[in-house]
């Protein structure tokens, strides 16, 4: 085995533990790294302090970065991840590698490149100026290999343990479904008016269900959409404290089945699918449409359905109810690939197999 010669991973990154990537892409990845005896810590402050903070601020933030940046030994490595929102702070990574050549993880979930020709440029810059790049799904690492050599695919993953204690247990009889969605819905409003006719054509063939959305935000247009379908029974919850561990699976064992709608689009594509991860980890068996990373994770009658039309979901939500045997099953496969797959057990291997190689 080869051995690991690094003092310190430096996480930087854009959130707090609250912001959902930082929180599952490096907070928690930094503590099971310190448990493994890798000292990794995380830095503030956060990238929050953008380009568009008061100058006060911004010369604070800055301040604190090169005390933190000059602090860096040698055989350190500096990890970013998803470090692109704040031009100062890119330019002093820049200044930082080209005088003391660090080594650099760049770490990055989503598909920001398609935003703005800033946000490309940063982050073209960001890929082609680390030593490896980690990338969260399939269509985003396709787009870093034109830039860097040495990417890999590292999902966004889950501490297992945190879930599985709340796994779903599922009736005999269903009288009732209840359909979940977990997120920030102000973000996904255009993918959830996906399910808009599928719950219309449910209520009109009398399938008992109720939809349980978490994540409104108080955006009035998302209490509209649901609770404007006559016949349909809604849960909506605005927020959830994000960053308590408990909080979520323990919300999402509510659920009979949940739920990904996605449309089929170039920023869709490069989704880590995260939101069907965290169902699955519970045992809540899943439902997506068939975009991107989710035809990586779900295949489709084995540990989860993969739909695309109305009535393609329509006929499968039909078929869980019709068939307790059948959700019990799919769940419970679910959550063994996740285990398997897509737990910190097997990711956080795979990552220190990509800090041994620097």
């Amino acid at each position: 085995m080869i051995k690991i010669i690094i003092m310190v991973i430096h996480f930087f990154t854009k959130g707090e533990k609250d912001a959902g990537s930082a929180r599952q892409r490096a907070f928690l990845v930094a503590e099971e790294l310190n448990k493994m005896g890798i000292r990794a810590v995380v830095h503030q402050p956060f990238l929050t302090l953008g380009s568009t903070s008061p100058w006060l601020k911004k010369i604070k933030a800055l301040w604190r970065y090169l005390k933190i940046l000059k602090g860096i030994k040698k055989n350190d490595l500096v990890f970013l991840q998803r470090t692109v929102y704040n031009k100062y702070f890119l330019l002093l990574i820049v200044i930082y590698k080209f005088l003391f050549k660090p080594k650099i993880i760049f770490d990055l979930d989503d598909a920001l490149y398609l935003q703005s020709l800033q946000l490309f440029l940063k982050i073209k810059i960001l890929t082609k100026l680390a030593d490896a790049v980690i990338m969260g799904s399939h269509a985003l690492a396709e787009w870093a290999k034109k830039y860097n050599s040495n990417v890999s695919i590292i999902p966004t993953s889950v501490r297992f343990e945190n879930y599985s204690k709340y796994s779903k247990e599922y009736p005999s009889v269903f009288n009732k479904l209840n359909i979940g969605w977990i997120g920030g819905a102000i973000d996904q409003f255009e993918n959830l008016k996906l399910l808009v006719p599928i719950f219309k054509k449910l209520i009109e063939e009398k399938v008992p269900v109720k939809f349980t959305l978490i994540g409104a935000l108080k955006y009035k247009p998302v209490y509209e959409l649901f609770q404007g379908i006559e016949g349909l029974e809604t849960e909506i919850i605005d927020s959830l404290d994000w960053a308590n561990p408990e909080m979520v699976p323990s919300h999402i064992q509510k659920f009979d089945i949940g739920v990904m709608p996605l449309i089929d689009n170039k920023w869709n594509r490069g989704k880590c699918s995260f939101k069907a991860i965290e169902y699955m980890t519970c045992g809540v068996v899943t439902i997506c449409s068939p975009v991107g990373e989710n035809n990586y994770l779900i295949r489709d009658g084995e540990n989860g359905f993969l739909a695309d039309e109305t009535e393609d979901w329509v006929a499968k939500i039909k078929k869980l109810i019709k068939d307790p045997s059948l959700i019990k099953k799919l769940g419970k496969a679910g959550q063994r690939t996740i285990e398997k797959e897509y737990s910190y057990k097997v990711t956080i291997p795979k990552l220190i197999k990509i800090i041994q190689k620097l």
